[in-house]
């Protein structure tokens, strides 16, 4: 189950940028054996649409401060964490840009200021991948999710 819903999920994304119906968008699935429960389905459907209006709103609050839950797209119930926080992570080698971004996820239980978040996606990257000499890494929070009440 987790392997299809990771598959459906990754798909979802591209249909909610090209302006897919959620009701099209299941039928197709079920088509092609990618289906779950309807009611699951349309719960990630809202997430990934609730993600989408609020991804990379965090640009834009200081440092400092901690995110006010508006910007907060809403997460399933089932998950370990209150909060969890998507970081791009820009290499640069010499001024020029290595490959494309990758990201790092951090969950807390806790609301965290941009600041904390970046300090804690810095020490995890480079524990993972520790830097070449003249490689600079920028840490930017892109989207933040809070755990739905159940």
């Amino acid at each position: 189950m987790g392997i299809v819903r990771a598959e459906t999920i990754a798909r979802m994304r591209g249909a909610i940028e090209a302006g897919v119906s959620r009701s099209h968008f299941i039928r197709d699935m079920k088509a092609i054996g990618l289906a779950y429960r309807r009611t699951d389905m349309l719960a990630d459907w809202r997430q990934e649409t609730g993600a989408k209006e609020k991804e990379k709103l965090l640009r834009y609050v200081r440092k400092d401060r901690y995110p006010s839950m508006g910007l907060f797209a809403t997460m399933v119930p089932t998950a370990s964490k209150e909060f969890l926080y998507h970081i791009r992570v820009e290499r640069t080698f010499e001024g020029v840009l290595m490959e494309k971004p990758f990201y790092v996820n951090i969950t807390q239980d806790t609301p965290h200021t941009i600041e904390q978040i970046e300090i804690e996606a810095w020490e995890r990257s480079f524990r993972q991948s520790p830097p070449r000499e003249g490689e600079e890494r920028k840490f930017v929070v892109e989207t933040a999710f809070h755990r739905a009440e159940e």
